[in-house]
């Protein structure tokens, strides 16, 4: 029987998911930023929102990519 190749597909998916968690870092902290600006009659909260978003969707990404247990094997 042939032995089974690991196959790149789990690193595709960890950036996937590392990806995944930045983009919804911007919108949802983008929005929160676009009421806060609609709410206090400013501009550029959503800016700030929006790179708050990019921060934290990295920072999550990170944690989260290394505190995964060896034997948990990224979703399908």
């Amino acid at each position: 029987m042939d032995k089974p190749q690991d196959s790149p597909e789990p690193v595709k998916r960890r950036g996937h998911d590392f990806l995944t968690y930045i983009i919804g870092g911007i919108i949802a902290w983008g929005l929160i930023g676009l009421a806060l600006d609609h709410l206090l009659h400013t501009r550029g909260i959503v800016i700030a929102g929006a790179l708050l978003g990019v921060v934290g969707g990295y920072y999550l990404a990170r944690f989260h990519q290394r505190h995964r247990r060896p034997d948990e094997a990224p979703h399908q």
